[in-house]
């Protein structure tokens, strides 16, 4: 591409770049993720053993536990085990589920824990400790569980072995304390392997009421087989337990912090002036043809060219003829003298080499096209490099992908936070994800929104309400995952709600320069008169200048709404078009009707718009891919 082609990137390309990278990051990150993931079930497929291949016996295995009145287990356990020749690491498994397990550690030796809602460890890998011959190994760890969400019951839920534990146990003690108040008696004891029940009674279970303790002894105890301590208690026992509302209030403020900061951006930069509107029924004066575009989106692309041809026709510098079906030859008729510098140039590099009267075929169209683009690029630019001319102040373009990062950020961050309320692991990975999902639809609403201007009627509308829904189906989505991880319907339409009010903030981030303004209100009120105009005004301008409807023709182009704009004129006298001709063979007779009406000289122009403007985006990709 050449330098002069960076000069007209748009928004839409800085946002592009923008998604671009955070894509990469996420997919680096996944990545990550699943290394790390697929390491971590390897290692809880090897709890037990020893990483150098050397297996080890578990020969007993003692626990004393501390239920407390807060919902927390004080946990000890005391592990021997008889390793026959030295080995690198041994991981013994630890609880996981929706709590919190902290201060992991084993007593006086190097060790290291991998805490994860799928399946929790802890490593040790102290050479010492890990030689041929008997060791004893002292994990200690608390347990907070996050208070019960059933109105109607406490519950507790203690496993004093887990499923998980790969290796066979020669001996097992386990003494668990409760609080002077817990009614023991009702207390409910589940053991076996993978949820069958232990059919050869291996466990003894002695409760003593007095110490309000529970000791369970057993011998031979297999691998894979869990012991799990459960009791329905009454609502309300539990006494300062965590409790993951703070996550809730915190999705709260997060978004309601975004909403606050985008509608102060607004404020600050982000509004258009106000214009007072003023009915517009007539060209614009001033404004040549490859100028409207421009004034949109501050872009200038291949429509902007091809009705720069119509112009021409129109104004009699060339006539168009279609001598093949979608094939069109340009005759070279009167030099634009009259014109504006950046027309004539344009005109000239036309028909450059071609006399008058001779035609320019539809081959060598497009690469002439090209042409124009790069000689006038710079002097349409010049005409609205002004800061009244703008149609973004840089202030409310900094402002809009500062919106578009807001909004994904705090996306991202209410999908930490519902983790965080159930106190599981965080999944990073998805987080930035939905952070990026949501970038990316607010880009492409506002990308369509921008376009609506520049784009037919129903091409905008289908543009802008095909974007609002991907926005409203995503919410919904967002809304849904926070109320199944909270339980708060009103957490979930609310943290949806205000992500909504983020989006369209940052739709509407969008502030012209006040000249440009003034160009736009009168583009609109053009575009407004277009699409319905009242007989009397038709009558009215065209008695007062005969060439009128084709003189709006570009700005019925422009706006898509050529063919309502040829049926407003369809009672009036209006000639053919004397600078299109139709030589394709048999066209007289394929025609139903005696005489050509607006309508059908509206669609041949559409005709022709829309297939130049095709093989010259066709041009374009083919010289971007280097063909």
């Amino acid at each position: 591409m050449k330098k002069d082609n960076y000069r007209v990137l748009h928004i839409d390309n800085r946002i592009t770049a923008l998604i671009a990278a955070l894509l990469a990051a996420v997919l680096i990150i996944a990545g990550y993720s699943a290394i790390t993931y697929a390491e971590g079930s390897d290692n809880n497929l090897a709890s037990g053993q020893g990483t150098a291949g050397g297996a080890y016996e578990v020969t007993s295995f003692d626990m004393h536990a501390v239920i407390g009145k807060d919902h927390t287990y004080d946990v000890e356990e005391t592990i021997t085990v008889n390793i026959p020749s030295d080995v690198q690491k041994i991981e013994f498994a630890i609880p996981s589920g929706s709590f919190r397990i902290r201060g992991v550690e084993v007593e006086g030796i190097t060790s290291s824990a991998n805490i994860s809602s799928q399946g929790s460890t802890v490593s040790i890998a102290d050479a010492q400790a890990l030689t041929a011959g008997i060791h004893t190994y002292v994990i200690r760890y608390k347990i907070f569980e996050f208070a019960d969400r059933n109105d109607a019951r406490d519950l507790l839920y203690f496993n004093i072995l887990m499923p998980e534990w790969k290796q066979p146990i020669g001996e097992l003690r386990a003494v668990v304390e409760f609080p002077e108040d817990f009614p023991i008696d009702g207390l409910q004891y589940f053991a076996g392997q993978f949820g069958v029940q232990d059919a050869q009674n291996r466990l003894t279970y002695d409760v003593n009421d007095d110490e309000h303790t529970l000791t369970v002894t057993g011998s031979r105890i297999p691998e894979n087989f869990g012991i799990t301590l459960e009791e329905e208690l009454a609502d309300g026992y539990w006494e300062g337990a965590l409790d993951g509302i703070w996550a809730v209030f915190m999705m709260m403020f997060i978004m309601g912090a975004a909403v606050f900061i985008l509608l102060i951006m607004w404020i600050i930069g982000g509004r258009d002036p106000r214009i007072r509107r003023v009915p517009q029924s007539k060209p614009i004066e001033g404004l040549s043809p490859v100028e409207l575009g421009y004034v949109f989106n501050s872009r200038f692309d291949g429509r902007d060219l091809v009705r720069m041809i119509i112009y021409f026709a129109i104004r009699g510098y060339l006539r168009i003829s279609e001598y093949e079906p979608k094939r069109y030859r340009l005759y070279r008729l009167e030099d634009p003298d009259g014109e504006e510098k950046l027309l004539r140039n344009a005109y000239s590099v036309l028909f450059e080499d071609v006399y008058k009267g001779r035609a320019l075929d539809m081959d060598d169209i497009g690469e002439r096209l090209l042409r124009i683009e790069h000689t006038i690029r710079d002097d349409v630019a010049a005409g609205f490099s002004a800061r009244d001319m703008q149609a973004y102040t840089p202030l409310s373009r900094a402002f809009r992908i500062a919106g578009i990062v807001i909004t994904g950020i705090g996306a991202a961050s209410v999908n930490i936070l519902r983790y965080s309320y159930q106190y599981i692991s965080i999944n990073y990975a998805e987080s930035i994800l939905i952070g990026l999902a949501a970038a990316l639809l607010t880009a492409l609403l506002c990308k369509a929104v921008d376009r609506r201007d520049s784009t037919s009627g129903d091409t905008g509308r289908m543009l802008v309400m095909a974007a609002a829904a991907a926005v409203i189906v995503f919410s919904a989505y967002f809304a849904l995952i926070i109320i199944r991880s909270t339980g708060h319907i009103l957490a979930g339409l609310l943290s949806a709600g205000l992500m909504g009010v983020c989006i369209f903030l940052t739709v509407i981030m969008r502030a012209r320069g006040r000249g440009n303004s003034v160009l736009m209100m009168r583009l609109r009120q053009l575009r407004r008169f277009i699409a319905h105009p009242t007989p009397k005004e038709i009558l009215d301008n065209y008695l007062e200048d005969p060439g009128y409807y084709y003189d709006m023709m570009i700005y019925a182009l422009t706006f898509g709404s050529e063919e309502s704009w040829a049926i407003s004129f369809l009672t009036l006298d209006v000639p053919a078009p004397e600078w299109y001709t139709d030589e394709t063979e048999g066209h007289a007779f394929s025609n139903l009707i005696d005489q050509p009406t607006t309508v059908n000289y509206a669609r041949d122009v559409r005709a022709f718009v829309r297939t130049v403007e095709q093989a010259y985006d066709e041009l374009r990709r083919r010289r971007r891919n280097g063909r």
